[in-house]
């Protein structure tokens, strides 16, 4: 992969980098209100209990959603330090390069696809 390439990829993780900051760093506020605040009633008391359900699960969603969007980061990060270290591109176990393909629709892959099928079969 030349330096042209390797700066686009890098660019690009920069920026999916500063997006997933800025939605951990709204939805990490937003998780720090109280249940009486982000439910906007006082009190459970008067409730339904199915609404009070609602509420639990739309917050479990959005915690769920903050733990993907820091697990990728963490490879985002990844990445961005292979591409520093020169082993962008190559893959982890095999170490043969990362199809173009695959690493335009997940510039953070760290597997080929054989590998990555392996992967997902052992789990």
């Amino acid at each position: 992969m030349d330096e042209s390439e390797l700066g686009k990829f890098k660019e690009r993780l920069l920026k999916e980098k500063e997006s997933l900051e800025s939605e951990l760093k709204y939805m990490e506020s937003t998780m720090e209100r109280s249940q009486s605040d982000w439910s906007g009633e006082t009190s459970a008391y008067d409730n339904h209990p199915g609404d009070l359900g609602t509420d639990i699960l739309i917050r479990e969603s959005d915690f769920s959603l903050a733990r993907n969007a820091r697990d990728t980061l963490t490879k985002v990060n990844d990445a961005l330090k292979r591409i520093d270290e020169g082993t962008f591109g190559y893959c982890k176990v095999c170490g043969r390069p990362i199809e173009r393909e695959r690493l335009e629709a997940l510039p953070y892959a760290e597997l080929c696809i054989e590998d990555q099928k392996a992967a997902e079969r052992s789990w």
